[in-house]
């Protein structure tokens, strides 16, 4: 059984009636439980308290959320603090001030990342971003790719040149969806009907309100990979899983 734990002014009240910090809190309740680690920690709303001393007593965290409207400072000092013993990062804002400061973080060892927000072009992100990643799950709901872009880099991953680390990646494309500029010199294999089941059991796509294509890929050392692609209202999403 995991703890989950959301912070904000609720939860911030009511510890203050029983007498105990929010560092004696948590500490207690994960004595209590027995549990090794929160199964989630949801930094959402503004603070009333200095929050800083909690991040020091969590021994780990299956998944780090920071909601949009939680401020910048305290963000940036959670994903600092926490990311060493978090296997996942959820990102509805990303808190940094500048390119190096987010490049520091982008290249770190993140198991899973999910970003959301759109706003990355203040840090010149660019196709160069995902080859220096060490994700292994990396999901960019609201960052868009030109189909151009992606073909590059599905290139380079042929080539060995990309994060070796990477097994799955989720983008977005905006307009006109034109598969030859996506598949482009990757002697890329369409999926048969039983290919589509076994990857639709998987939940690979959920976010897919209509499956419209894939395509296996082969690196010459046999490593495969799935393009696979589908709408949600006007906008196409691009997967890429890493399979063997």
């Amino acid at each position: 059984m995991g703890l989950r734990f959301f912070y904000g002014p609720p939860i911030l009240e009511q510890s203050q009636n029983i007498g105990l910090s929010i560092e004696q809190w948590v500490e207690r309740v994960i004595d209590v439980t027995k549990c090794p680690s929160l199964s989630k920690l949801k930094l959402t709303a503004v603070p009333k308290f200095d929050v800083f001393s909690v991040f020091d007593v969590i021994p780990k965290v299956a998944e780090l959320e920071i909601c949009l409207n939680f401020c910048n400072a305290l963000a940036k000092r959670a994903v600092e603090v926490l990311s060493p013993v978090t296997s996942s990062i959820n990102m509805h804002k990303v808190p940094f001030l500048n390119r190096e400061e987010f490049q520091t973080f982008w290249m770190g060892n993140v198991e899973c990342l999910t970003v959301h927000s759109n706003h990355l072009s203040r840090f010149q992100f660019n196709i160069s971003y995902l080859l220096i990643s060490n994700a292994v799950k990396l999901e960019l709901r609201e960052v868009v790719l030109s189909l151009r872009d992606l073909n590059r880099f599905f290139s380079y991953w042929l080539d060995k040149t990309s994060n070796h680390r990477l097994e799955h990646l989720s983008v977005k494309s905006l307009g006109h969806f034109d598969e030859n500029i996506l598949l482009r010199g990757l002697n890329a294999t369409r999926f048969t009907e039983n290919r589509t089941r076994e990857l639709l059991s998987t939940n690979t796509f959920y976010q897919f309100r209509n499956f419209t294509g894939g395509f296996d890929v082969r690196r010459k050392d046999g490593k495969l990979a799935a393009i696979t692609f589908g709408n949600t209202f006007w906008t196409t999403f691009i997967n890429f899983d890493v399979w063997s």
